[in-house]
C-alpha cells in the first residue's frame, strides 16, 4: 500500500512539472506578468496626472484670491498710492505666471491622455473643465486689468500672454474637443470586438471556416468580413446568446475566460468571465452551433 501510495505522489508532482513547463502554462504566465506590469504602470501614471490636476486646480484657487483683491482695488475711488500700485501689479504679475504654468500643465495632461492606458471619459471631463476655466480666468483677469488702467494711467501695462491666452484658449478648447473625440474613438476601436454563430454550413456559406466531410474545421483569419458579423462593446458584453442547444467555439480564447451555459429556455450562452483575456487572442469569436 505505501509503495502504491508513494507511486501515486510521483506521478502527480510528474504531472504537476509536466504542466509548468507546458508552453500553455508558460504563455499564461507571461501574460499575467504582462497584464500586472500593465497594471503598475497605469497606476503610477494616474497618479503622476492627479498631481498634476491638483496643482492646476490649486493654481486658479491662489487666482481666485488675488482676482478679489484686485477687483476691490478696480471700485476704489482715488489716487493710488506708490505701494498699492506696485502690489497689484505683483498680484497681475502672479497671476500671469500661474495662467501660463496652469497652461503647460494642461496641455502635457492632454499629451499624457492622449498615450495614456487610463483614457477615461471621467479624465476628459476634468481636463475639458480645467480649460474651461483657464479661459474664463485669463478673461477676467484682462478685464480686471483694463479697469485697473482706466483707474489709474500709472499700472504698469504688463507684457505678458494673459490677452494671448484670452484669444487663444478657444483654439486650445476646440483642439482638446477634436482631441477628445479622436480619444472616444479609439477608445470605442480598442474594446471593439465581433461574433457570429451558426450551424456548419452556414458559417461555410459567410467563408469564415473552411473543413469538408474527412478534412478538420479550419477558422479563417484572413479575408473575412466583418459586416457579416454582429458588433459589440466588450466592456458591456458578459454574455452572448446563440439561440441552440449546443454551442461549440471554433475561434481561439483562453481556457479559463470563459464557460458555455444554459439560459432559462435552454438554449447554450456563451458567458465571459474575464473579457480582457478573452479577446486578448482574437477579436472575431466564432460559435458552431447544432
Amino acid at each position: 500500500m505505501k509503495k502504491v501510495l508513494i507511486g501515486c505522489i510521483c506521478i502527480g508532482l510528474l504531472a504537476s512539472c509536466n504542466v509548468k513547463n507546458s508552453e500553455e502554462y508558460k504563455r499564461l504566465e507571461a501574460e499575467r506578468d504582462s497584464l500586472a506590469q500593465m497594471n503598475a504602470e497605469g497606476a503610477t501614471e494616474l497618479k503622476e496626472m492627479m498631481a498634476i490636476i491638483s496643482d492646476v486646480e490649486e493654481g486658479f484657487d491662489q487666482i481666485r484670491t488675488a482676482e478679489n483683491y484686485l477687483a476691490v482695488q478696480s471700485k476704489e475711488s482715488g489716487k493710488l498710492s506708490q505701494d498699492k500700485r506696485a502690489e497689484i501689479n505683483s498680484n497681475i504679475t502672479m497671476i500671469n505666471e500661474i495662467l501660463k504654468k496652469n497652461k503647460e500643465d494642461i496641455a502635457k495632461l492632454n499629451s499624457q491622455l492622449k498615450n495614456s492606458k487610463n483614457n477615461s471619459s471621467g479624465l476628459q471631463a476634468t481636463i475639458k473643465r480645467l480649460n474651461e476655466q483657464l479661459a474664463e480666468r485669463a478673461l477676467a483677469i484682462n478685464e480686471l486689468q483694463e479697469a485697473l488702467q482706466k483707474r489709474d494711467a500709472q499700472i504698469l501695462q504688463l507684457q505678458t500672454d494673459v490677452q494671448d491666452l484670452s484669444d487663444n484658449v478657444q483654439i486650445l478648447a476646440e483642439k482638446n474637443e477634436l482631441q477628445a473625440d479622436k480619444i472616444k474613438e479609439q477608445e470605442v476601436e480598442l474594446n471593439t470586438a465581433y461574433y457570429m454563430f451558426g450551424t456548419k454550413n452556414e458559417l461555410k456559406e459567410a467563408k469564415v471556416i473552411t473543413g469538408g466531410f474527412l478534412a478538420s474545421t479550419k477558422v479563417l483569419n484572413e479575408g473575412i468580413e466583418k459586416d457579416k458579423f454582429i458588433t459589440i462593446d466588450i466592456r458591456n458584453v458578459e454574455e452572448i446568446p446563440v439561440y441552440a442547444k449546443k454551442a461549440k467555439i471554433l475561434s481561439d480564447h483562453p481556457k479559463g475566460s470563459y464557460g458555455i451555459g444554459t439560459d432559462a429556455t435552454g438554449n447554450a450562452v456563451i458567458r465571459i468571465s474575464d473579457y480582457q483575456r478573452f479577446w486578448s487572442i482574437s477579436r472575431f469569436l466564432i460559435v458552431q452551433v447544432d
